[in-house]
């Protein structure tokens, strides 16, 4: 009976292990939010971060969804980059003219933050004006010629669209409309 006892024990061990080394491996998105954005961005907790390598470096990104009051103050403190890659696309896409535009969301305006190699940021970028519902990580395919890591909005209205690095920017391209 003891020894029962003891094996059962041993065998817990390694599994509460295994939880803290998951717990220490996932990071605070919103204490990262913070430190490379600022205390203007505040998360959306009905988004969840979402990792994948998107500048093609082989290093993790991280994409966060956030709400700020502006999108644009942080700019020079914190070293980021704000874009329109969704109204760049229709051929006016200066972020410092588009934030102004009035948000189709019924929270507000959202904001996607993408961090290139998180862990040791290198460029940091605030995606606005992007219209979606929901997010997710995609492959796409450019041109025929090559697939990418992309980001994959979704509309309430059946539009979905993919946001790619193309290796200097970001670009915005939709991808599917559902038929009723």
């Amino acid at each position: 009976m003891l020894k029962v006892v003891a094996l059962l024990m041993l065998a817990m061990v390694p599994v509460s292990v295994a939880a803290q080394q998951t717990s220490q491996a996932a990071p605070d998105a919103q204490q990262i939010c913070k430190k490379e954005f600022g205390d203007g961005f505040k998360l959306n907790p009905k988004f969840e971060a979402l990792v994948t390598d998107l500048d093609g470096d082989g290093a993790e990104d991280m994409i966060l969804v956030a709400t700020s009051k502006n999108p644009l103050g942080g700019e020079v403190d914190y070293h980021y980059r704000a874009i329109d890659p969704y109204d760049g696309y229709f051929g006016f896409g200066d972020p410092k003219i588009t934030v102004q535009f009035a948000s189709t969301s019924m929270t507000g305006p959202l904001y996607v933050l993408v961090i290139h190699n998180w862990k040791a940021p290198k460029a940091k970028f605030v995606i606005i004006n992007l219209p979606f519902d929901k997010l997710a990580t995609s492959r796409l395919s450019i041109k025929h010629k090559r697939a990418v890591n992309s980001i994959h909005a979704v509309e309430a209205g059946g539009l979905s669209s993919d946001v790619y690095w193309d290796g200097k920017k970001y670009k915005w391209e939709p991808t599917y409309v559902a038929q009723d």
